[in-house]
């Protein structure tokens, strides 16, 4: 079957018009998934970057601070504002790393102690728990997001696998900008 002059024109036209759509769809599908920093995968795996950035919001990882001390688990004299683990174990036969478990309580709008501090690669248990209010725990770039009501706490896993000082907040009190906030430092050791 042979389409005249003006039918294969009209179908080459259509066929141009789908082409361009589909274009001009990936490109609004792939622009839009960086909107946010947009992050795939875990921290610190090639490709990602942190999930905020200048212009997109509040920026939620930073450098590591010089001289970070990680303390062990019945460590004198560590700042009060900084997490003493409450267990701490090898992570495996003559590694290096640990798992490392805290205790943090959110009242009175502040997280007490507001900075966790642990090495890169280590295990992590945070035991979370609210105090006089209700409160959430959020840190964007490791994807965490727990509530916490009033009275209960919530307990989770993660391991430790991007360097940085990464800030968290209750997002439902108003976020980084109201707080509270605290701070996960990651060292790169």
């Amino acid at each position: 079957m042979e389409l005249s002059g003006n039918k294969r024109i009209a179908l080459i036209a259509g066929v141009a018009v789908v082409v361009v759509i589909i274009i001009v769809a990936f490109f609004v599908v792939s622009n839009s998934g960086n909107k946010g920093g947009g992050q795939s995968g875990s921290p610190g795996q090639a490709g990602t970057s942190p999930s905020s950035s200048a212009s997109s919001g509040p920026v939620t990882r930073l450098p590591v601070p010089a001289n970070v001390v990680v303390p062990d688990a019945g460590a004198a004299n560590v700042p009060a504002d900084v997490a003493v683990p409450t267990v701490e174990s090898a992570a495996a036969p003559g590694s290096s790393l640990k798992y490392r478990s805290f205790n943090i309580i959110v009242e009175n709008g502040a997280f007490m102690p507001s900075t966790i501090a642990v090495n890169l690669g280590d295990e992590v248990n945070l035991q979370l728990g609210a105090v006089g209010g209700d409160y959430d725990f959020t840190q964007p770039d490791y994807g965490f997001h727990v509530v916490l009501p009033n009275g209960k706490s919530e307990h989770f896993e993660f391991g430790a696998t991007a360097a940085g000082k990464f800030v968290f907040y209750c997002s439902s009190c108003g976020g980084p900008a109201k707080g509270p906030v605290g701070y996960l430092i990651v060292t790169g050791q």
